[in-house]
């Protein structure tokens, strides 16, 4: 019990730090190094960035210098594979989080209808059943 509420606090994740997240979150930004990147909160951005030929996702928390930004120590750079991997596991991070009595809004995502979503299972599982009909239909005329 003791290492979530670590865990929360050092995470920022209280009440006044989603406000300014939510705000933040809705445009990129470039940073210096020509590289998009979104503010999470006051002090961390995610930046999709290019290291040694690879497109990387970073999650990072920044520092300021001599009135600049600067990238600290504690991050992550996930390379597109681990990235992917990261988005497959998120319904199930979700799901668990939903259990734990967190709830979180559901993102929006610009030219996807929000609808789609939903339909996915849906069109997933109607195929087969044609599928199985028009093969049982083809069965029966021979």
């Amino acid at each position: 019990m003791t290492s979530r509420k670590r865990s929360e606090s050092d995470a920022g994740f209280d009440d006044a730090s989603k406000k300014k997240a939510k705000v933040n979150t809705d445009t990129s930004k470039t940073d210096s190094n020509g590289d998009r990147y979104w503010e999470i909160s006051k002090m961390r951005r995610v930046t999709v960035s290019s290291f040694r030929g690879k497109t990387m996702v970073n999650i990072r928390e920044y520092y300021a210098k001599d009135g600049q930004e600067l990238p600290g120590k504690k991050g992550i750079s996930l390379p597109m594979d681990q990235f992917s991997a990261l988005i497959t596991l998120l319904p199930e991070i979700d799901q668990t989080l939903k259990e734990s009595g967190e709830i979180l809004p559901r993102p929006t995502y610009r030219g996807i209808p929000s609808e789609g979503g939903g339909q996915d299972s849906d069109s997933n599982r109607s195929p087969p059943k044609q599928n199985i009909e028009a093969t049982s239909d083809e069965d029966e005329g021979e």
